[in-house]
């Protein structure tokens, strides 16, 4: 009588991107977090029409695709509850936003060119600007990309994954701050370069918060994170400026 073989059921391709989660979670991650992308870029107005909504349909899914993988392999979630994760959230949040002002408020300070450049800023962001769209479409870009990636790469290279953690955070942070030197500078090239430091500073130690945040909790966390940090800081914002 021939032997009875075997064969295992095919692999699902979400099996090989994610491997930190069951499928129907990964997917619904997956998802999630690439319409979350898409309705940052709209919120934002970075669609204008049918073909860059589409580019930005493909970009946010490699975005999320890459990050999830190489996430899922580099990075442990606590085991928090979600009801402590939220609540922690809401106090880095407001804690962030209120840092964020305070920082402002001295940059301010400093000479009044900067702060007629800060005023005229926070005239120019609207609500949706930077308490939906930054933060979703940052969150995934910077935090699930960019900072993924690069903790996969030095763990591949290096097996350690908390030299990876901390690469990645500390690379990803600085980033993050890059993002936000493209606005108007002082004339006075020494007053653009106090300018510029302070503003490189004030958003790295920004990056490193809602970088732990996101390694620790997940991405919905550091969305929200974000999104509180926004808000805070434009409820003040009357008060000091």
């Amino acid at each position: 009588m021939p032997a009875t073989v075997t064969t295992a059921p095919p692999r699902h391709l979400l099996d090989a991107i994610v491997v930190d989660r069951p499928r129907n979670e990964a997917a619904l991650a997956i998802g999630g977090a690439w319409v979350a992308y898409l309705i940052g870029v709209v919120a934002g107005r970075g669609a204008g029409d049918a073909r860059t909504l589409i580019d930005a349909a493909l970009v946010g899914a490699a975005y999320v695709l890459v990050g999830f993988a190489a996430a899922s392999r580099t990075r442990r979630l606590a085991s928090t509850s979600h009801a402590r994760r939220a609540l922690l959230t809401l106090t880095a949040g407001t804690g962030l936003g209120l840092f964020n002002l305070a920082a402002n408020w001295a940059i301010a300070q400093m000479h009044p060119t900067l702060r007629a450049l800060l005023v005229e800023r926070f005239r120019n962001i609207g609500f949706v600007d930077g308490v939906v769209a930054a933060p979703l479409v940052e969150e995934v870009m910077v935090r699930l990309f960019v900072m993924s990636a690069i903790a996969w790469l030095v763990f591949r290279v290096s097996r350690r994954a908390p030299l990876a953690f901390i690469v990645a955070l500390l690379a990803s942070a600085v980033f993050f701050a890059s993002l936000h030197l493209f606005r108007p500078l002082p004339l006075d090239p020494a007053l653009a370069n106090y300018y510029r430091a302070a503003l490189l500073a004030k958003y790295t130690v920004a990056g490193v918060a809602l970088g732990w945040v996101f390694w620790r909790w997940g991405l919905p966390y550091s969305i929200a994170c974000h999104a509180l940090v926004n808000a805070t800081h434009s409820a003040l914002e009357g008060l000091f400026f």
